[in-house]
């Protein structure tokens, strides 16, 4: 991608296209991120409820009270660590889900500032298929720029 991305000129066609094409691959990724997420806290969810279930019926059996078998088996070191590592699972999924939704956030910023370029293009008469000549172009905001839009 070219320097079109730091945002002191307005896209160009090729950037533009570059930009949709980058964001739409972060997006793809960040949606298979959430799927592996979610498949890996259901894992950790299953393997912490089995150990769990299994760690109060031993203690049921070796004659422990049922009111007092689940914290018990809570404080099992093997229940104790899936119990853990379930939460942690939880936790990524949480950020792959806040991640997902920045990623189509930006998406839809991108989509703006596209459009926006090329209606900035259109007004000014600039051909949206030329690359922008950004050597001579004033940055966005500038006092020069205002003065080559009004131009």
């Amino acid at each position: 991608m070219s320097t079109a991305h730091t945002l002191t000129h307005p896209f160009d066609e090729a950037d533009a296209r570059d930009a949709e094409r980058t964001a739409s691959s972060l997006q793809l990724g960040s949606e298979q991120a959430l799927r592996d997420a979610f498949e890996k806290a259901a894992e950790t969810e299953r393997a912490y409820r089995r150990a769990l279930a299994e760690a109060i019926t031993r203690l049921h059996a070796a004659g422990s009270a049922w009111t007092a078998c689940g914290d018990l088996a809570r404080g099992d070191e093997t229940v104790s660590q899936l119990r853990f590592e379930r939460d942690i699972a939880e936790g990524v999924k949480e950020a792959a889900v806040q991640s997902a939704w920045r990623h189509s956030a930006n998406r839809r910023a991108l989509g703006r500032l596209v459009e926006w370029s090329a209606r900035r293009d259109l007004s000014l008469g600039a051909d949206p298929e030329q690359p922008a000549d950004r050597e001579n172009a004033p940055p966005i905001g500038s006092p020069g720029y205002q003065t080559a839009v009004a131009a």
